[in-house]
């Protein structure tokens, strides 16, 4: 039976190849986008990690509550950044775990190779950092304890791409010393090929976590861990409830603090962000889907109104109702798996366009592919759909009355279907209106994001970043003269007004410090504060206005009084006054003095990172007043930046900044140059990327929300062509027959966006993460939206309904 259905539903579908076309296509484009995204989810939280037991596998999670001792606030929630403090509670009080911690992403390190110094991706892990993964180098072996532990020999690995590309491949690279950071290390193991790590990093070296001044001093890592072999996690976390999080154990009571560890799947953990981003695409392509199967039963039911007679004939014949709806629900299949197959080529290119979009970061371990699974799931979304558009088809043939159907054709079914139609449509305009709010939302984000005051002058500067993370400047009179010969080689340039340096930029975070209030508010309080070293020009370069006070100079030398410069958000957040000059307070063991107030200028936030760009109390350090332990530390994970303001275009500088930083070190390379407005596009990337995928399948939606209207009174023109000629030739005008045709489209349209409008204030609440500086019902866009959907509706039903105007009512009277 059923293949003697296919065969017939192959053949009624070539009977009608412009309706099997746009049905083939629409699911194309609805099945795509629901594969596509279907692979990012299996991509970044279905997909087994390519690790030996990845179940075994897991991420340390601290779950704060209460008042926060890092920020101070009230929080309810999970951090994965871990310190000193919290590796040891886990190493000395859960036996069950093998763990290691592992640097925050990766850096940018100097490596030299002969007489050429490039710059590589490296990542600082523990000994037993490989272990836990269950990678074993190609060559070689990874770190031992010894070398782990501060003071140890100085050990690196390398991943088998840099192996082939720097070091020819060259199998007795073992024992060999390459110099990394200015200082040489010995290679200990390769990677081997296919090799997949959680960062991008090129190589690593020793972290050292016992190290209190080291990496981990701060609150920057991530420990990775593994249950030993016949541990069970219901041990894990037995023992973890003895464990209480160091940093909760150092604060007043007073505060209410609470926090407690616990472990979570790897996957999890390095999907990261992503999963809320994720979350949104798939709810966006669900309601495509659904969109795209109120389209195609709209057509499929204009096609059965069209075959009623057929199907009367055919009961009458004797055919059973139930065999005439599996042959209609198979016709419905052949086109979904049709659909479905063009679906996964175009799903196919749809990854590969946003390969090339997104950074390396938003791509999970593996890439996005097909595999077995994401072919599963178009399967199975091709039978959902045929079984979605085909229902209402088969439940209006159980309608078919055979006389009346024989006697009337298809007037009547056409009527009742008609009806029907104008509801569907009216769903589907109601899910485009959920869609289009929340683009609008997010656009309505990133312009608010991208016109915040910049609060300093980014026109004609450019910038230059060198990592400084190298043994030959951690002594401070070789950073200070690094400084100031490459700024003063930098004034040298043709067209340069200005130069300095810094620890960062405006739109990029700063460093995160404590610092003690000496008088007040009260005296002896701490507070973590976003802090940026900076030589004295800094401000001047970057035309950051000052409110009060002065900024540095070359007076002020570690041998000097420390001053301070802070922003107006400091003041008001801790002095409540805009104006704290005089202040004192202490970095380290020294006291400094509020010297000036500067304007705020766009940051990426540091202390708090619930926004991408805010203006949050931030300090300023005179780099030659800069600890050189800080500033060592800062180099780590910052690279400081070279900034010059040129009197014209900074176009052609890039090659006269190299060789004025060559005249100072012929041995450090520049890693990038970027102007400010590149520095803002690479902070804001995530969110123009989520504005990108989200308009674009919100402007889907409205495509064929927008061809649904027009179908719509489209097939009422040609069902009602004998009515409305007949009308006309009794008086009635051509423009009220339009205006009544048109209504129908239009009546759907309003009746779905008065629903989209209330369902969205529900739905909406899903962005409310992703959302800065408006609210999830902001008024704007919940304005905007219905004028545009009603825009484009009205032209819909307005195209259509202009055929009206060729009706002959002669030749409608003639044919009666």
């Amino acid at each position: 039976m059923l293949r003697q259905s296919l065969q017939s539903a192959v053949r009624q579908l070539r009977k009608s190849p412009g309706y099997s076309i746009a049905v083939i296509l629409t699911l194309a484009l609805g099945i795509g986008v629901n594969t596509a995204v279907f692979s990012m989810v299996d991509g970044f939280l279905l997909r087994q990690l390519p690790y030996p037991e990845p179940q075994r596998l897991g991420a340390l999670i601290t779950h704060e509550q209460g008042i926060s001792p890092r920020t101070h606030r009230f929080v309810h929630e999970e951090d994965d950044s871990h310190d000193l403090k919290d590796w040891r509670a886990i190493t000395e009080n859960v036996p069950s775990l093998l763990a290691a911690t592992s640097q925050e992403g990766s850096d940018g390190i100097n490596l030299t190779t002969g007489a050429t110094v490039r710059y590589v991706e490296g990542t600082r892990v523990s000994a037993h950092y490989f272990d836990v993964l269950g990678i074993k180098p190609m060559l070689g072996r990874s770190f031992t304890q010894e070398e782990d532990m501060p003071g140890g020999p100085e050990a690196v690995v390398l991943s088998y791409g840099l192996w082939q590309s720097t070091f020819d491949a060259n199998p007795a690279i073992l024992g060999k010393t390459i110099t990394l950071r200015g200082a040489p290390y010995t290679v200990v193991g390769v990677l081997p090929r296919g090799a997949q790590m959680p960062t991008a990093a090129q190589l690593w070296v020793p972290q050292r976590p016992g190290d209190p001044h080291g990496e981990c001093g701060g609150n920057n890592c991530a420990i990775y861990v593994r249950l030993k072999p016949g541990a069970t996690w219901e041990q894990v976390r037995a023992q973890l409830s003895h464990v209480r999080v160091p940093a909760f154990d150092e604060i007043p009571s007073s505060y209410h603090g609470a926090g407690w560890f616990y472990v979570q799947p790897l996957q999890r953990e390095l999907a990261g962000d992503m999963r809320d981003q994720i979350r949104v695409l798939m709810v966006a392509v669900g309601l495509i889907l659904l969109i795209a199967c109120g389209n195609l039963a709209g057509l499929a039911l204009v096609r059965i109104s069209r075959r009623t007679q057929e199907l009367a004939t055919r009961l009458a014949l004797g055919a059973g109702r139930w065999a005439v709806l599996f042959q209609l629900w198979t016709e419905s299949l052949v086109l979904s798996l049709l659909g479905a197959t063009v679906g996964v080529a175009f799903a196919w290119l749809i990854l590969l366009s946003v390969a090339r979009l997104v950074p390396t970061f938003m791509i999970p371990i593996g890439g996005f592919t097909l595999d077995e699974r994401v072919l599963a799931f178009a399967t199975v979304a091709s039978i959902g759909t045929s079984l979605l558009f085909g229902a209402l088809p088969s439940l209006a043939t159980r309608r078919v009355d055979i006389r009346t159907a024989l006697a009337s054709g298809s007037r009547n079914v056409a009527g009742q279907q008609g009806r029907l139609r104008q509801w569907l449509i009216g769903a589907e305009v109601a899910l485009t209106v959920v869609l289009l709010a929340g683009a609008g939302l997010l656009v309505r984000t990133l312009i608010h994001l991208e016109t915040l005051p910049p609060g300093f002058n980014p026109d004609n500067v450019m910038t230059a970043k060198a990592s400084l993370d190298d043994a030959r400047y951690h002594q401070a009179a070789a950073f200070q003269s690094l400084l100031t010969k490459s700024i003063a080689d930098m004034k040298q340039i043709s067209g340069v007004r200005s130069a300095a340096v810094a620890l960062s930029l405006p739109y990029e975070r700063g460093l995160n410090d404590g610092i003690k209030f000496i008088d007040g508010p009260p005296a002896g309080t701490e507070e973590g504060i976003s802090t940026v070293w900076v030589t004295p020009e800094y401000f001047d370069v970057l035309r950051i206005p000052v409110l009060s006070g002065r900024t540095f100079r070359d007076s002020d030398t570690d041998s000097s009084e420390g001053v301070l410069v802070v922003n107006a958000a400091f003041g008001r957040k801790f002095y409540h006054n805009p104006n704290p000059l005089g202040r004192h307070l202490q970095l380290g063991k020294k006291s400094f003095t509020i010297v000036g107030v500067v304007g705020d200028v766009a940051k990426a936030p540091g202390i708090v990172r619930d926004v991408p760009l805010s203006t949050e109390p931030v300090y300023y350090t005179a780099a030659a007043q800069t600890s050189q332990q800080t500033i060592n530390l800062a180099n780590v994970w910052f690279q400081p930046s070279w900034i010059v303001r040129t009197r014209g275009a900074i176009s052609g500088l890039t090659a006269e900044m190299q060789q004025a930083l060559a005249k100072a070190d012929p041995a450090l390379p520049f890693s990038g140059f970027y102007s400010m407005s590149e520095i803002e596009a690479q902070q804001l990337q995530q969110q123009r990327i989520e504005v990108t995928l989200l308009s674009t399948l919100a402007g889907l939606a409205l495509l064929l929300s927008a061809i649904g209207i027009y179908s719509l009174v489209s097939n009422i023109v040609v069902q009602r062509t004998r009515e409305i000629g007949i009308r006309i030739a009794l008086g009635s005008t051509t423009r009220k027959a339009m205006a009544t045709v048109g209504a129908s489209g239009m009546i759907s349209a309003l009746s779905g966006t008065a629903a989209g409008i209330l369902l969205s204030f529900f739905t909406l609440r899903v962005l409310k993460s992703q959302i800065y500086g408006i609210s999830e019902y902001d008024p704007m866009t919940l304005i905007a939206v219905p004028i545009l959907l009603m825009m484009i509706a009205f032209a819909a039903s307005v195209l259509p309904a202009m055929r009206v105007s060729k009706i002959d009512p002669a030749q409608t009277l003639r044919s009666e």
